[in-house]
């Protein structure tokens, strides 16, 4: 009797423990969901913290505690610097320093043109800052609220959008910017006037920050790509904003603005419909994403593989032809910086970074020529990839871009399969544990049976 009550028992144990298993995994389950409901305003700062999820345990100083308290700070962070450079621009007498942030520096006297020179820097890290912010601001309060409107609830598609949805902005925008520069310049399908009177120092208003906020960005690109969650052609697009990067860098340090100003508008066009596409796509309007996917192609060919490559021709044959490889003096006394015509010691003249000489060199025109190379190269291993995108749509399977956006159903997929793994894991676990304890129990009811 009292030994088949003792296996009632420890029945009795062992279906509680299943009913516990049980339990836990649909309040787990239950949490999963009320945490996927619960999503505030960032999908994009939601995606990356779960990205570095495992950095919560990490000490303060390690670097993904760094990363991840960047990434949950790209609004809060910059306004503050914003703030603190404002206040003090205004209300104490630093404005020789701070006003290196908020205008541009380096205004030549007698023409009231701009050139180049060392407090440009101040200026692009001021709008690196402000990038940051508005990109968050956009995609957080304007973009993910959208989307969602639109039916939008996967939380990748809605980053991917959001994404999407800020370079479309972004480079409708500047590209307007740049087209409307390139168009009232002389160089307008006119690539002789590349090179036809250089060094062309002295630059517009207009068009100095256009040219340096241009940095600002591609220079910001690079850090939202090692912050947020790396995809397939992390290598290729990391390569891409360091060669655009230096691209910019070399024809602002070297006076080749115009061409700088021309590649920048044959990327920018392409961009806004690559863009236009995916958020299409996004959005369920497959067919008119299949249509836009054919004008992209089409852009691309033009703007990527045609007139990118005359450009490139033009650097390497017409250049030189046209400058020759000399030096040019040209006298910079009064260039003024605005942070010297600001202060209060009197002085407001300020000397060139790369002096008053500026020559044109083989080596010079090689480095700048290999760049261009270089980021011809990367476009045209996208444009490999883009083509096998072509072949899905006209077999009938629609347009995706395999470049990056590919592993958004795939990927989502598998990590919702890896999660229910794990839980799984977790449920046979507990029940193991509680089949252990279970016996456990039984052994010392049995023990206690046995002694008395």
């Amino acid at each position: 009797m009292t030994t088949a009550i003792t296996t009632q028992s420890a029945s009795t144990l062992k279906r509680s423990a299943v009913k516990s298993r049980q339990f836990s995994g649909i309040s787990l389950l239950k949490h999963r969901n009320s945490s996927a409901v619960s999503e505030s305003t960032g999908a994009s700062q939601a995606s990356n913290t779960e990205r570095f999820q495992a950095s919560k345990n990490a000490s303060p100083a390690s670097p993904n505690a760094l990363v991840l308290y960047l990434v949950q700070n790209q609004i809060t962070l910059p306004i503050y610097l914003v703030a603190a450079l404002t206040l003090v621009h205004f209300l104490l007498p630093f404005q020789h320093i701070t006003s290196k942030f908020l205008y541009l520096s380096h205004r030549v006297e007698h023409s009231g043109l701009y050139v180049k020179g060392p407090d440009d820097a101040y200026f692009v890290f001021f709008w690196v800052v402000a990038f940051t912010c508005i990109r968050a601001f956009a995609m957080d309060y304007l973009y993910v609220p959208f989307a969602r409107f639109h039916d939008i609830s996967r939380k990748k598609a809605l980053t991917r959008f959001a994404e999407q949805a800020w370079s479309c902005s972004y480079c409708c925008v500047f590209g307007s910017l740049g087209t409307y520069l390139m168009y009232k310049s002389p160089y307008w399908l006119n690539t002789d006037e590349l090179w036809v009177g250089w060094p062309h120092r002295e630059l517009q208003h207009m068009f100095k920050w256009y040219y340096l906020v241009q940095l600002a960005f591609w220079l910001q690109q690079i850090f939202v790509l090692n912050i947020e969650e790396r995809r397939k052609d992390y290598r290729q697009m990391f390569t891409h904003h360091i060669v655009t990067c230096l691209l910019l860098i070399a024809s602002y340090n070297y006076c080749f603005t115009r061409i700088g100003n021309v590649v920048l508008c044959l990327m920018d066009v392409v961009d806004v419909v690559l863009a236009a596409a995916k958020m299409l796509k996004y959005l369920g309007h497959q067919t008119l994403c299949d249509v836009m996917f054919g004008v992209f192609i089409l852009t691309w060919i033009i703007s990527r593989h045609v007139l990118y490559v005359k450009l490139m021709w033009s650097a390497m044959f017409d250049s030189h032809k046209l400058i020759g490889y000399q030096c040019f003096f040209e006298p910079l006394d009064d260039v003024v910086s605005v942070g010297d015509a600001m202060s209060s010691s009197g002085s407001n003249k300020t000397r060139m970074w790369l002096g008053e000489e500026q020559c044109f060199t083989e080596i010079m025109q090689f480095s700048f020529v290999s760049l261009l190379w270089v980021l011809q190269g990367i476009m045209l291993m996208w444009f490999y990839m883009i083509i096998k995108v072509a072949v899905r749509v006209l077999s009938g399977s629609g347009a995706d871009d395999s470049r990056s956006d590919d592993e958004d159903e795939d990927g989502e997929a598998t990590e919702e399969l890896d999660d229910e793994k794990a839980e799984l894991k977790k449920f046979d676990e507990a029940e193991a544990v509680a089949e252990d304890d279970a016996d456990d129990e039984v052994t010392l009811v049995d023990s206690a049976e046995i002694n008395s």
